[in-house]
Formats: structure tokens, sequence, C-alpha cells
């Protein structure tokens, strides 16, 4: 049994997935994890999600439902939940039932030597489009940024070292962000493989062309900062 572990999921319209996909995560907490909870983060949707969470809150105690206003980002959605977090370890999935929560077991066999774990898909299919904005975006983070992070799924990181990032992408981009700082403050960060499903039910959000000019914009920004942070300048201080 994993001692403890905190599950965020961001969930955009996803009434339709929701209610398996937690039923499969409150079921992989019940049978690997001694002290669980499982916070869903409404991400300003327009139809039932916020009566769905409201639901499951209800009827289980470990299930912690949270709502934004408006649709801000998955990385806003993401990160609203994990300032919430209380055990030890947290841990992304999404809504749409293409991460089973048992793929975490894969985690826990490395998590002990890592303070980050992130995921790489070991049976999912891209169409060239996805491919061409994978690529494009990996080489961005790398010639922007300095560094690749090696992630494309869920990932867990302790919460003690959560803290200490300043990650604040709203976007996808905060995905990469945590590994990414991480690796820069010399944390220990263990990738491994997992399998990706096809959705419960709903259309994917990923390639919309406001999210990825978002993501691309954070990108520069996140450069930026970081440079800031390398110089010791605050955000209110021009650089010489």
């Amino acid at each position: 049994m994993w001692p403890s572990l905190t599950i965020v999921m961001a969930a955009y319209n996803e009434e339709d997935a929701l209610p398996l996909c937690v039923e499969r995560t409150l079921a992989f907490l019940d049978q690997h994890v001694e002290d669980g909870e499982l916070i869903i983060v409404n991400d300003g949707s327009s139809d039932n999600t916020a009566e769905v969470i409201r639901h499951l809150q209800a009827e289980d105690h470990r299930v912690v439902g949270r709502h934004l206003q408006q649709n801000s980002g998955m990385g806003a959605a993401l990160l609203d939940g994990y300032s919430v977090a209380s055990k030890e370890w947290i841990a992304m999935m999404p809504a749409d039932g293409q991460i089973d929560a048992f793929e975490f077991l894969g985690f826990f066999e490395v998590a002990e030597d890592a303070d980050v774990v992130t995921s790489l898909y070991s049976n999912r299919e891209y169409s060239a489009l996805r491919k061409a904005l994978s690529y494009g975006l990996r080489g961005l983070t790398v010639a922007i940024v300095g560094t690749r992070a090696r992630t494309e799924g869920s990932y867990m990181v302790r919460r003690s070292v959560l803290e200490t990032l300043g990650a604040e992408s709203h976007s996808f981009l905060l995905n990469l962000e945590i590994p990414i700082r991480a690796k820069k403050a010399g944390y220990r960060v263990a990738t491994v493989y997992m399998k990706v499903h096809e959705r419960v039910a709903g259309e994917s959000k990923a390639v919309n062309l406001g999210r990825i000019s978002q993501t691309f914009g954070e990108l520069f920004k996140l450069r930026i900062k970081m440079e800031r942070e390398r110089f010791g300048l605050s955000k209110s201080e021009p650089e010489s």
C-alpha cells in the first residue's frame, strides 16, 4: 500500500466521463493507498460537470470538489487543486478516462528514489497534427528553456518539492514546467511508461488554436521568468 496520495483532476465539460473515471480512481485508492484523496477541479464548465462533482462529493468523503468561475486552462485548474492537496504525494490525471488510476502502480515502483515521476505513453499513436505539435513543443522547450521534459501523461510529485518550485503556468505548459523546474533545481526526476485509453465520453480539448497559442506564449514567459529568477530579479525590478 502507498502511504499518502492526492490525485487531482482538471475537468472541463466532462459530465459524461467523470462518474466512471471517479469510480475507477476511488477503487484504486481503496486497494492501493492507505491515506488518499481525490480533488476534482471544475474549470468553468458550461455543462453539468459542477452538479456531477457535487453528487460525487456527497457520496464519498475523499472527493473534494473545487469550482473555477470561468474556463481558465488546465494549468490554472491543476494549480487550484494542488493548493489544497494535503497528502505527501500529488498526482495529476485527466477527468476523461484516458488514464486509468491503476497506472500509478508503475509510478510507485520508482517513486521512493525520486522527487518527481513523469510518464511517457507506451501505446498512443498520434495524428500527423498532434505529432507536429508535440515535436514542435519539445523542440521549442529545449531551445527556449534549455532543457527537455520527458513527459506526456500523468505525473507524481512530492508535495514538499512542488511547494518550492514556483510553477504557475495556467495552460498545459504547467505539466512541462514542473519537471523542468525540478530538474534545474537538482531534484530527482524519474520517468516510467504507461498506457493511455480512448476517452470515456466527450471530445478532446487539446488541439485547440487558443489553447495552443496560450501554451506557446507561456513558454516564452517561462523563459523570461526563469531568467529573472536566475539573476535574483523580482517581477517589479527592471533588468539593468
